[in-house]
């Protein structure tokens, strides 16, 4: 076997064996995602209750909204 073609065959190796683990990794990762999303969540709700909270003030003193 000719050294190039001895090169090319180690690299589609490494290359099979480098998405073989990253696709393992992938469920783990999917895990990091959802706990990124909760913290996206929660601080869309603390915005959605903060604004919530200005609408009732004003239409409770419109005057001191302001």
């Amino acid at each position: 076997m000719t050294r190039s073609r001895a090169l090319n065959r180690f690299h589609r190796f490494t290359a099979k064996k480098r998405r073989l683990s990253l696709r393992a990794a992938v469920p783990n990762l999917q895990d990091d995602v959802h706990a990124g999303n909760e913290a996206v969540n929660q601080r869309k709700e603390l915005h959605q209750r903060a604004w919530q909270k200005d609408v009732m003030l004003e239409l409770i003193d419109p005057e001191e909204a302001c």
